[in-house]
């Protein structure tokens, strides 16, 4: 295979095989987990030349049984944040990382990987550094791990080496996620059915709805993979989000208004603000905003789509699948 993709059923993993396809690259391998079997409707929206799933791919990586591809694209992993099983997520998010990229490494495979904006924790100050990355759940806390193991390996390394902080990603494709789906797609979903939006009430420094996002569309994360993938001579563990935040009142308020006219009394109609729950306290990231200082200094330039945008395209899609 050309490609591989960990994670290949997933919302990112899929969205990215999506591309390349209408790239006309379609020799690609998938390496996911199906248990959770809706997640078929992922693979629907794509073209790939074998499916594996991880136990199985696992066997022939060791037994030597798998040819080498141009590039390892490693979106899989356990993304739930509430996950509480420390054995299973390090087992997943950084054994299975470790032992893929160390194989990648030693034949010099371009290596592009999924990090998350988890490993700065409640820091507001989200720069690629060590003194700003305190993750405050395991889940954040296996993604720096696998992080510090890269950092220590790129330096002898002659291979691309790529890790990617993921910010607050949403769009098409991430229907599956449930409880871990977007604020977005979450927002959405509760004002199309009873033309409400529950947002969080006055918790810490935060008002009523300005807990706040780097919100990334999903299309700005596909392309920034595929300008590393054909800028191999760049390496590194980069923050990926817009640099921007939006308030989940903003958000609300760009779903609320893609129905309606902008009108501040329909607005107030439409929001419920509720109590901060107790099991997330301490434990939530009420404002996240990537510093893109590192990655535009390789000479990355692309505009992101704004939150407006968006949210309006996204919908779009959503609406379309409706009928």
């Amino acid at each position: 295979m050309d490609i591989w993709v960990t994670g290949g059923a997933g919302f990112i993993g899929s969205s990215l095989i999506k591309q390349l396809n209408d790239n006309y690259i379609n020799d690609i391998l998938i390496v996911d987990d199906l248990t959770y079997g809706e997640k078929f409707t992922n693979l629907r929206r794509i073209n790939f030349a074998e499916f594996l799933d991880i136990e199985d791919f696992l066997y022939k990586l060791d037994s030597n049984l798998l040819e080498k591809p141009k590039c390892i694209f490693h979106q899989g992993a356990i993304t739930n944040t509430m996950e509480r099983n420390g054995k299973l997520m390090f087992k997943y998010n950084y054994t299975f990382s470790v032992k893929l990229f160390n194989w990648a490494n030693e034949k010099k495979i371009p290596f592009i990987y999924a990090s998350s904006a988890a490993v700065y924790g409640v820091n507001e100050i989200c720069i690629e550094e060590k003194q700003y990355e305190n993750p405050i759940n395991i889940y954040g806390y296996s993604k720096l791990a696998f992080d510090n193991y890269v950092r220590e390996k790129i330096k002898k390394s002659t291979s691309q080496i790529v890790g990617l902080r993921y910010f607050n990603v949403y769009g098409y494709g991430e229907q599956n996620k449930g409880n871990m789906a977007s604020t977005i797609y979450q927002f959405y979903n509760q004002y199309k059915i009873n033309k409400k939006i529950k947002l969080f009430g006055d918790y810490l420094k935060f008002k009523k709805g300005t807990q706040s996002r780097d919100f990334i569309y999903i299309d700005d994360v596909v392309d920034t993979i595929l300008w590393f993938y054909n800028n191999k001579r760049i390496s590194g563990v980069f923050n990926l989000g817009t640099g921007k935040v939006a308030s989940f009142n903003d958000v609300a308020r760009e779903i609320i208004f893609n129905e309606n006219s902008s009108n501040d009394q329909i607005f107030n109609n439409s929001v419920e603000y509720i109590k901060f729950p107790n099991d997330l306290k301490g434990r939530y990231q009420s404002y996240t905003l990537a510093n893109m200082d590192k990655i535009k200094n390789t000479g990355y330039r692309k505009e992101f789509l704004s939150i407006k945008e968006g949210i309006a395209k996204y919908i779009y899609k959503l609406k379309k699948d409706e009928g």
